[in-house]
Order: C-alpha cells, then sequence, then structure tokens
C-alpha cells in the first residue's frame, strides 16, 4: 500500500536538479552537491508532492526540502563552501627561475632554456617574497617551490628557506615542485635537514610515455625520476613523494601500464591530469591535443582499472575521482584551488616570479592577463586590486549558464583554461571541451557512487581525507 502522506506544517523547496540515474533510480542534486536517492515510485510521488515519512526523511536529510530541523545546516553549508572567500591567501607559490633543463612538450609555464639570463630569483627579491607573503593573515601557510625547474637555481631555495627561518608568527609547510633530473644528495640532504618532505614530481607513465613527453637531453628522463624516487624513499626517508601524470595524445593509448608505473614504484594514488591548451601545450596542440571525448575514454579506463586493482588487494586510488567524490559526499573546507567556486586564484592561492610580479596562481603565471601586482606594493593593494577581484568576480560564474547545470555542486570555472582555449574570459559552454569532459565524469561517478563500486569509491574518499 502506498505509504500515508503527512503534513507539514512549514516547509520550503530548495533549488534542486534532477538527475536520471537509470530507469529505476532518480538522484535530486542540491546546488551545493547533497544528493537524495528517489526510486521511480518515489519520484513519482514527489513530482506530485505526496511526501510520506520516509520520503520526507529523506528529502530533509538531504536539504531538497528545508525545515527548521535542517535550516541552520544549509545556512551552515554556505559558510564552509564559500569560507575561503574571507581567509588569506595560504598557498605561496615561488618560482626561483623560469629556466629548465627539460623540452616537455606540455609545459604551461613557457620555461626557457638552461642558458637563458634574467630568469632568476636574486636573494633580495626573495626576501621580499618572503616578507609580503607574511603578510597574510592566515596563521598557517604554505610556501611552495615550482619553475621553471626550481632546482636550476638551488642558491635562491637555500636563501629563502634561511631566510624564513628567521621570521616569526607562522607556522610554514614548505612544498617542492620538481622534475628531480638535477636532484643531487646535497640538495637531498638540505631538504631532509629543513623536513621538506612534500616533494612532488612529474610522472607521466611508463619509460615509452614519460620520455616522449618530457624530452631530456642528458638521456632518458625516466629513468632519472625513478632513481631519485626510490632513492629520496629508500635512503633520505621521504615517505610522502607525491607524482602527477599529465596526459597526452602519446598517453592515451596505456592507460593500464601507466596505473601498473605507479603501483610498481609503491605510489598508493594517481593522478592523471586532462591537457590543458595552456602555454606550449597550446603550441603544440596538434601534435599532443585531443578532444575531451578522447580524455574521457582514457580516464574511464584508468578509474576502472584502479578499482580493479584495489579489489585485488593493490589499493590505488584515482585522485581526480576522490576530489570530486569529496564535494558529492562531504561539505567541508575545500583548499584544493580548482575545486572551488569561485576558485581559489588571489584567494587561496598566489604565484611569485623571479622578478616580484605576483600572478593569480600558478597556471596563469605564463599571461600576463592574470598579473595583480608586484611585492614592492602593499598585501592589501594587490589583492584588493580590481585585477585580483575581476578574477574572484568572473570565477565565481555568477551569471554563466554553469549555475543552471544540475553538476554545478560539484564543478568549478577556470578562467584561466577558458582565456587560453576560447580568448575570453566568458566560456561559449557549447564549445567548451573541459565543460563537456565534466559532465560526462561527474555522470559516470554518480553511476560508480550509487552502484556496485560504492564501498571501494568510499573508501579512496575516507583514506584520502
Amino acid at each position: 500500500m502506498p505509504e500515508e502522506t503527512i503534513s507539514i506544517p512549514k516547509f520550503e523547496f530548495n533549488k534542486y536538479f534532477v538527475h536520471r540515474l537509470n530507469n529505476e533510480q532518480v538522484l535530486l542534486i542540491t546546488s551545493f552537491g547533497r544528493i537524495a536517492c528517489l526510486d521511480k515510485n518515489e519520484f513519482a510521488d514527489f513530482k506530485k508532492q505526496k511526501i510520506g515519512k520516509v520520503l520526507f526523511k529523506k528529502l530533509e536529510k538531504a536539504h531538497i526540502i528545508i525545515t527548521k530541523q535542517n535550516r541552520s545546516l544549509e545556512i551552515n553549508d554556505y559558510r564552509v563552501r564559500y569560507g575561503h572567500v574571507c581567509e588569506g591567501v595560504s598557498l605561496h607559490i615561488v618560482n626561483p627561475t623560469m629556466r629548465c633543463n627539460q623540452s616537455c612538450l606540455y609545459c604551461y609555464a613557457n620555461s626557457s632554456n638552461m642558458n637563458a639570463k634574467g630568469l632568476d630569483l636574486d636573494e633580495k627579491t626573495g626576501k621580499k617574497i618572503v616578507a609580503f607573503a607574511w603578510q597574510s593573515t592566515r596563521k598557517e601557510i604554505t610556501r611552495e617551490v615550482q619553475g621553471g625547474e626550481p632546482l636550476a637555481n638551488f642558491p635562491a631555495i637555500e636563501s629563502i628557506v634561511n631566510y624564513a627561518k628567521t621570521k616569526k608568527g607562522k607556522k610554514i609547510h614548505w612544498r617542492i615542485v620538481t622534475n628531480l633530473t638535477l636532484m643531487d644528495e646535497t640538495i637531498a640532504s638540505f631538504l631532509q635537514k629543513n623536513k621538506i618532505f612534500d616533494v612532488c614530481t612529474s610522472l607521466d607513465g611508463p619509460k615509452k610515455v614519460h620520455d616522449k613527453n618530457r624530452p631530456w637531453s642528458n638521456g632518458s628522463s625516466f629513468d632519472k625520476v625513478v632513481q631519485w624516487i626510490n632513492c629520496l624513499k629508500q635512503d633520505f626517508g621521504f615517505k610522502n613523494l607525491g607524482a602527477l601524470c599529465t596526459v597526452t595524445k602519446n598517453s592515451l593509448p596505456f592507460a593500464k601500464e601507466i596505473v601498473d608505473t605507479y603501483l610498481e614504484l609503491g605510489f598508493q594514488d594517481i593522478t592523471p591530469v586532462p591537457l590543458r591548451k595552456i602555454g606550449l601545450a597550446g603550441k603544440n596542440w596538434e601534435k599532443i591535443g585531443y578532444l575531451g571525448s578522447d580524455y574521457f575514454d582514457f580516464w574511464k579506463k584508468t578509474l576502472d582499472y584502479c578499482i580493479k586493482m584495489t579489489r585485488d588487494g593493490k589499493p590505488i586510488s584515482e585522485q581526480l575521482s576522490v576530489l570530486t567524490l569529496g564535494k558529492m559526499n562531504k561539505v567541508e573546507p575545500n583548499y584544493h584551488t580548482c575545486f572551488s567556486k569561485p576558485c581559489g586564484a588571489a584567494l587561496m592561492q598566489c604565484s611569485y616570479q623571479p622578478n616580484g610580479d605576483i600572478f593569480t596562481c600558478d597556471e596563469a603565471k605564463a599571461e600576463p592577463l592574470f598579473k595583480i601586482g608586484n611585492v614592492e606594493q602593499s598585501y592589501k593593494s594587490v589583492f584588493t586590486s580590481p585585477e585580483a577581484l575581476n578574477m574572484v568576480s568572473i570565477s565565481s560564474s555568477l551569471g554563466f549558464a554553469c549555475n543552471e547545470c544540475k553538476f554545478t555542486g560539484f564543478c568549478r570555472f577556470c578562467p584561466v583554461l577558458t582565456y587560453c582555449t576560447q580568448g575570453s574570459l566568458v566560456p561559449m559552454l557549447a564549445l567548451d571541451e573541459d565543460c563537456k569532459l565534466k559532465k560526462a565524469q561527474f555522470s559516470l561517478l554518480l553511476e560508480k557512487i550509487f552502484g556496485k563500486d560504492n564501498r571501494i569509491l568510499l573508501k579512496w574518499l575516507d583514506e584520502n581525507t
């Protein structure tokens, strides 16, 4: 018998979107990504507003309906999701040099060769960058060293680390992003002594893929990276090395082999990053680029293989899924710049060039449009500048069709990517490959989270948060 409906004195419908999962299940999704899964009979009753006790509780828990009991929770969701708008910049990325010893086909930083002049950070500017970041209202900040290849100007890294030790009042977490080909025992010992154990490198998969994507004039960059991954772990005690995999056209046939390479080197997660039409990747697009649908096929194979290996007792999580699932299952602060709305550019993150110029984020540092100031200015004038505030405004996607999409609670908008691909900060969504890709990914992840892979995906989420 149909459940008896109940009369609720005061409730209102929240904004929600409908996603038909299959013939038997329908999802109702709020703008914050809370989800109620209804069977076809419940959905039929819902459309007629015939709400019984069980259905009412399901809708209330997912905030599809707002009541006196969940109103304060919904308000708190707003506070949490938009909390980064009211906090200081936490991730300060320093580029000691824009020179690099590799010739990666997709370099978004537009790095120059090792013989280029005038592209290194000097000691005086390095100290100004440290002092500038100290003005952040954050008590804990992350200093990330990038480039170019940062180890090409190791004296600058030593200088800023040692100078930061003389500053008081903040807790610093250091991170270094390096291709590892210039690593040596002196540098490794310095990192170990200063407890800079958060090291991330690039690993595009097996040797045949990695070396093709990341040419190195001194031989195989893959062999050198593997050598130092093993050495840092075994000889210097670096337990949490990270690696990113940039996916080019060369990578597409090798999803399984790429995951196997990560497993062989002891990694328990993999982040296959889709190629972005930024910097050299844009110039080399005909050679290494692809459609969003091509990447989706690759990513699905990668995801399915990671699930299989985890089920077979060789756990490895796919990190883009974990980040997205986090937004689907938990309303909590998200400190990943590219998975926030507005995005974290000029809010959670900024990037410092060797000459002291400040850019909204790491991806933006090669595009003059995204410069927001210089360390010679005051902190307040940089982060309240029209350039910084415009970035915050545009990345909120308010007024765009994005906010009327059923996946708006999971998605984000990248002005840098839109500008580099379409020549405008305002996206033409019908032509946006990234938009098409994200919709396909979200649809698949919803199938999996409400299907037979649920337990494995939730295990990944628990282990990574």
